[in-house]
């Protein structure tokens, strides 16, 4: 298959999956640089022709992969940063219109407070137990029961900058 694809003119690159911006060149190396493979002859060298046509002692053809260009990776950081975008549009979106289910509503929660506390095994408690006096003693668990997660969300947000202080 490897003849078929060399004499397609195509460039064959070690069986390794060519990724989009990677330049592929053919180059003649020295067959001592290349990696040893115990019990495998170096068909490579034996196959490589000199410019005049004869066996280059030595020598074997590579095929060389560029990495990928800055162009290619400023557009994968840019694509990242639309789909999160996206994704916190969407939470928000659910968040306002109180259609966030009550697991991914506690998950959200735990995650605020895994931030403020350090730890998700403290998040859970104070999820549990810590009672807020800006919610008339009730715990996030029981404002996340009632509906309240747009409020309270804004309440953790609030504190996390002093619990960082």
């Amino acid at each position: 298959m490897a003849d078929k694809i060399k004499a397609a003119g195509k460039i064959n690159a070690g069986g390794k999956k060519i990724r989009m911006g990677q330049a592929v060149r053919q180059v003649t190396v020295d067959a001592g640089l290349l990696p040893k493979v115990a019990g495998v002859p170096n068909a490579k060298a034996t196959e490589a022709k000199g410019a005049e046509g004869k066996a280059a002692e030595g020598k074997a053809r590579v095929s060389v992969v560029s990495p990928v260009t800055p162009s290619v990776l400023a557009m994968r950081k840019s694509m990242k940063q639309q789909s999160a975008q996206a994704k916190v549009a969407k939470v928000t979106a659910a968040i306002e219109a109180g259609s966030v289910p009550a697991a991914e509503a506690k998950a959200l929660v735990l995650a605020h407070l895994a931030k403020i506390a350090g730890t998700s095994a403290v998040a859970e408690k104070l999820y549990r137990s810590q009672h807020l006096e800006a919610f008339g003693g009730r715990t996030p668990a029981q404002l996340v029961r009632a509906g309240e997660l747009r409020a309270l969300l804004v309440h953790l947000s609030a504190a996390m900058p002093a619990a960082k202080a």
